[in-house]
């Protein structure tokens, strides 16, 4: 069983060619990175929440909303105790909390939030083909892009494993669900071994397979598709300009961002 996030949909954002889309990710990577005050950060999760449903990708998202929700909290609740304020929140003022500190950690909670839905939009619509594609052809070296492709498709590959090994042990009769929280993570210890072994031998094949195929990283590689840039790519890296550049000269003027110390 391989798990994959891509999404075979009729969309514009499907039809965009791999570099624009690796691109429009990096440029969502940089927005998230320019602010640090939630209103701004929530204006930039606007903008990939729109993208996630324009690709029609809402069935990914709600696979790992419990993902994203846990790295919001916990950036909520870590956060204050490593930022300095002047404001300190009743009840906790003996611990060091302080207001700042809270909005600073609910802006790097939608910070984070931002970049895993903007992973998740790239693979929502974009092959694990594509992106080998793109990357070589936006220069980066032959062995950074198999690497890329093969880390997407490895993780997909692992998590299938995972799932059947877990659905083979409840046919055994192996009940995960009762029990308390502690007990139930104890039962999944001895389900590591099997997924440990499965990875072993699909990493041993893929080394045969790669060595009998006379793989050589420096090798020049050629694709049975061809991505191209159209119209709408040139659009959409346009704006994408033009967004990051604003956001840039924002963050130099200190615009959208808070002024923490820790």
């Amino acid at each position: 069983m391989t798990i994959s996030l891509y999404l075979n949909r009729k969309t514009w954002v499907h039809q965009l060619d791999g570099r624009t889309k690796m691109l429009l990710v990096l440029g969502f990577f940089i927005l998230a990175l320019c602010f640090s005050h939630p209103g701004y950060l929530l204006g930039v999760l606007a903008v990939v929440v729109g993208g996630l449903a324009v690709a029609q990708a809402g069935v990914n998202v709600r696979k790992i909303w419990a993902l994203a929700a846990l790295l919001v909290c916990y950036s909520i609740m870590l956060w204050p105790f490593f930022v300095e304020g002047k404001t300190p929140v009743p009840g906790f003022h003996v611990l060091g909390v302080t207001w700042e500190g809270c909005v600073f950690g609910l802006g790097m909670g939608i910070r984070l939030l931002i970049m895993v839905w903007g992973g998740v939009w790239l693979l929502s619509t974009t092959t694990i083909e594509e992106l080998a594609q793109a990357s070589q052809r936006l220069g980066l070296p032959t062995r950074v892009g198999f690497a890329f492709s093969l880390a997407f498709r490895w993780v997909g590959i692992l998590l299938g494993a995972g799932i059947g090994v877990i659905q083979a042990q409840r046919s055994r009769g192996l009940d995960l669900s009762s029990g308390t929280m502690v007990e139930r993570i104890r039962k999944y210890v001895p389900l590591v071994v099997p997924i440990i072994g499965h990875a072993l031998r699909q990493t041993n094949l893929l080394a045969m397979a790669l060595e009998s195929k006379g793989f050589h990283p420096s090798a020049q590689r050629f694709f049975h598709i061809s991505g191209k840039m159209k119209k709408p790519d040139y659009v959409v890296l346009i704006c994408l300009g033009m967004l990051v550049g604003v956001s840039g000269w924002m963050w130099w003027h200190g615009i959208g961002t808070l002024n923490v110390r820790f």
